[in-house]
């Protein structure tokens, strides 16, 4: 399956556009709009020579711009900003009719690894490719299509910390019926929040293209999407081999995504449980999954389950979370074999001979952290509590997050070394045949 945008370098830019972007077409200023793959992943436009005087006077003197692309069934309109008189950024839009009738739309993806493929293609050569991997979602049909150089640029990835085009994807309806590009919307959002949760890192669903039946491309969106750079895949629950569970984790967020209920939460959810992976210090990572446990807590227990206000606030807020797992058979006791230095804290604060479980003791930490009672309170006199807590948090806030989308598939642990990568076992609740969430 050939891209719209063929396969880069990586760290090189993506051409999406040649061709006229300023003034009458009888002085028309050339240039491109390009995808930048180097430290960041933005969508730039830049003129092929400076343009005159008059032209820089008449559209590159404001900061905004309107770029005027020229392609086959229209011109189209795209706002920017000019950073000298030669490029700037494009801002994210779409270009075309979001209500016109798709067959098929094309993904660019950036960063993925090399998922498992069940199946193998005989190619023209006469060698075997695994590297394409067909599986529905809910209404639509994905073929997700794997560079065939993928494991040099892996490899290259993980030495430059820049972006790679390394997927194509194909989506159509599961019944080849036509749709819209804001039908296909939410889709979207799953694929890049579900898969990016479960790689523990930002990747990005790059430059849709939108066909017709015709073969014509009748939509298109620009946009700098979320995506980290290089290839770090350390903090994943779910291993890149096991496509089977990535399809259901997907299908189980998609039928979230499209419960108007449910949308925001889980959009904010997973991009929660994504920035503790890697934003900031650990302190500011703790944080964050602290708040995504409250936030998922106040949803399950106060919206959902139907506490009082009275009953919930009785619970505080380990209680709360502690109640979640318990839900979720998820063992609440600290680990000492992964996290010694977190057993120490639960055995020295505990006021009975019986240690802190791990949601009294990450509560302890993270009010500590908020609230300390002098400048520097007791969470850095041991080396390595405060990562025990990020760590722990993680765990517990992605677990619990699959617990809420009803996943039954297998997970591997993020709370630190031990085991060979890919260990994975079934989610505790697996066998549960009315799940409560």
């Amino acid at each position: 399956m050939a891209p719209t945008y063929p396969f880069n370098e990586p760290g090189d830019d993506v051409r999406l556009y040649e061709g006229s972007l300023f003034g009458p077409a009888e002085r028309a200023a050339r240039g491109r709009v390009l995808l930048r793959c180097g430290s960041r992943l933005e969508v730039v436009w830049r003129l092929d020579e400076p343009p005159p005087q008059e032209l820089v006077a008449q559209v590159l003197l404001e900061g905004e711009i309107r770029l005027r692309i020229h392609q086959a069934s229209a011109v189209h309109e795209v706002a920017g900003l000019r950073r000298n008189s030669t490029e700037g950024l494009v801002h994210g839009q779409s270009m075309g009719d979001e209500s016109a009738p798709l067959r098929r739309v094309l993904l660019h993806w950036m960063n993925l690894p090399a998922f498992h493929s069940p199946t193998r293609i005989c190619l023209d050569d006469g060698s075997w490719w695994n590297g394409r991997w067909r599986f529905p979602i809910g209404p639509w049909q994905l073929t997700l299509d794997t560079r065939q150089d993928h494991a040099r640029v892996w490899e290259v990835l993980g030495s430059e910390h820049n972006f790679a085009m390394t997927h194509v994807m194909e989506v159509t309806r599961s019944d080849d019926g036509e749709f819209t590009a804001a039908d296909f919307e939410l889709l979207r959002q799953t694929l890049h929040f579900g898969v990016s949760f479960a790689l523990g890192r930002w990747v990005g669903p790059a430059a849709p293209v939108g066909i017709s039946a015709a073969g014509s491309i009748a939509w298109q969106q620009w946009a700098a999407v979320f995506c980290v750079p290089g290839r770090n895949g350390g903090l994943a629950w779910l291993h890149h081999t096991r496509s089977h569970d990535l399809q259901e984790f997907l299908s189980c967020a998609y039928r979230a995504f499209i419960d108007p209920d449910r949308t925001h939460t889980t959009r904010l959810l997973l991009s929660m449980a994504i920035e503790a992976n890697h934003s900031g210090r650990v302190e500011q990572r703790t944080m964050t999954a602290f708040s995504a446990l409250e936030l998922l807590s106040w949803v399950v227990l106060k919206l959902t389950s139907g506490f009082s206000r009275t009953k919930y606030d009785a619970l505080r807020a380990d209680g709360r979370i502690r109640m979640l797992l318990e839900r979720a058979r998820v063992d609440t006791s600290v680990d000492a074999t992964r996290q010694p230095t977190l057993m120490q804290f639960a055995i020295a604060e505990s006021s009975s001979d019986v240690p802190l479980d791990g949601p009294d003791a990450v509560k302890e930490i993270r009010n500590r952290l908020v609230h300390p009672n002098i400048p520097q309170d007791e969470v850095y006199h041991l080396d390595g509590l405060v990562t025990d807590a990020w760590l722990l948090s993680r765990h517990y806030l992605n677990l619990l997050i699959l617990h809420w989308l009803d996943y039954r598939g297998s997970y591997q642990t993020v709370l630190g070394p031990g085991g060979w990568a890919g260990d994975s076992d079934p989610v505790p609740w697996a066998s549960d045949v009315n799940q409560n969430r």
